[in-house]
C-alpha cells in the first residue's frame, strides 16, 4: 500500500497527457465528424523537435519552436489531405488519417532515426556529473519531479485557456455552432474550411505542447506516437467523443487506472489495460461513460 501515492503521481502524469491527446481528438471530431488517427504523431513531433533543439537552445527557444512543428504538420495534414478529400465517407477519411500516421511516422524515422532522446527537465539542476538532473520533491511517501509538476500545471492552463477561448471569442464560438449543425454554420457565413484548418492547428499544437512538457519524463522516439494516440483515443472515446471536459477526466482517470494495474499486476499489461476498460465500458456505455448524449463543444 505503501506504493500507491508514488503510483496515483506516474497515473497523474500520464493521465495528463493522454488528456491533452484526448482534447485533441474532440477538437477535430468536433468540427469534421472524423477521427483523426494521426493526432499522436502531433504529439510526437512535437516530443522530438524539442529534444533536439533542446541540445542547443535553451528551452524558451526551443518550445515555441517545437510546438510550431507540431502546428505545421496539422496544417499540412489538413490542407494536403483532408479538406481536398472532406467529401469522402467519414469511414474513408479516418482510414486516410491513419495513412497519414503511417506516413508521418515513417518520414520521422527516416529524419531522426531510431535513437530514443531523454530531453532535459526544464527546470533540471547538476547532477555532477556533467548532465542535468530533474528537482525532486517528496510528498508523503511519494516523490514528485519538477517536470512532473510542469506537465500537470500545463495541462492545467490549456484546459482553462480552452474553455475560455470556446467561450468568450468569435472563432471559439464559431467552431462551437460547426460542432452543432455545419449545415446552419454555412448559412450565417461561418466557412467551414476555415474552421477545419483552425481545429487542426489547434488539435496539432495541443499534440506538440503535451509532446514537449512529457519528453523529459519519457524517452522521445519517432513511434511514441503511436500509443499515445491510441491512449488519447480511448480517453476522448470514454469521456464521449466531442466532450472536452469528459477528455479531461477520461484521460487522467485511464493514467491512474494503468499506473495502477501495471503496480498491483504486472507492468507487462500496462498498454492492454486501456483498451480492456474501453471495450469494459463500451458495452455498458456505448456513447463513453461520462457522454450526455451528444457532442459537446
Amino acid at each position: 500500500m505503501a506504493e500507491i501515492p508514488q503510483l496515483l503521481v506516474l497515473g497523474v502524469t500520464s493521465g495528463c497527457i493522454y488528456a491533452i491527446a484526448a482534447v485533441g481528438f474532440s477538437i477535430i471530431y468536433n468540427s469534421t465528424q472524423v477521427i483523426n488517427f494521426a493526432q499522436g504523431e502531433f504529439v510526437m513531433i512535437g516530443a522530438m523537435t524539442s529534444a533536439v533543439l533542446m541540445e542547443r537552445f535553451p528551452v524558451i527557444v526551443a518550445f515555441p519552436l517545437a510546438v510550431a512543428a507540431g502546428c505545421l504538420a496539422g496544417l499540412v495534414v489538413a490542407i494536403c489531405v483532408l479538406i481536398p478529400l472532406r467529401r469522402s465517407t467519414v469511414v474513408t477519411l479516418i482510414i486516410i488519417t491513419v495513412g497519414a500516421s503511417i506516413t508521418v511516422r515513417g518520414l520521422a524515422q527516416l529524419f531522426w532515426g531510431e535513437t530514443a532522446i531523454l530531453t532535459a527537465p526544464f527546470t533540471g539542476v547538476p547532477d555532477g556529473f556533467g548532465g542535468i538532473k530533474d528537482r525532486q520533491f517528496h510528498f508523503l511517501s511519494a516523490t514528485v519531479g519538477a517536470q512532473e509538476i510542469w506537465v500537470v500545471s500545463v495541462t492545467t492552463v490549456l484546459v482553462i485557456g480552452l474553455h475560455l477561448f470556446f467561450k468568450y471569442t468569435l472563432a471559439g464560438q464559431a467552431m462551437r455552432a460547426c460542432a452543432m449543425n455545419t449545415g446552419g454554420a454555412r448559412l450565417v457565413g461561418i466557412s467551414v474550411r476555415r474552421m477545419i484548418v483552425l481545429s487542426f492547428l489547434m488539435a496539432a499544437g495541443l499534440g506538440a505542447v503535451a509532446g514537449v512538457t512529457v519528453s523529459p519524463v519519457f524517452y522521445a522516439q519517432y513511434s511514441m506516437g503511436t500509443f499515445l494516440g491510441l491512449k488519447g483515443f480511448c480517453a476522448a472515446v470514454l469521456g464521449g467523443l466531442g466532450n472536452f471536459g469528459g477528455a479531461v477526466a477520461a484521460g487522467i482517470i485511464l493514467g491512474i487506472v494503468e499506473s495502477l494495474g501495471s503496480g498491483f499486476i504486472s507492468s507487462d499489461f500496462k498498454d492492454a489495460i486501456a483498451f480492456v476498460i474501453l471495450i469494459l465500458i463500451l458495452f455498458v456505455r456505448p456513447r463513453g461513460l461520462l457522454s450526455r448524449g451528444k457532442a459537446e463543444a
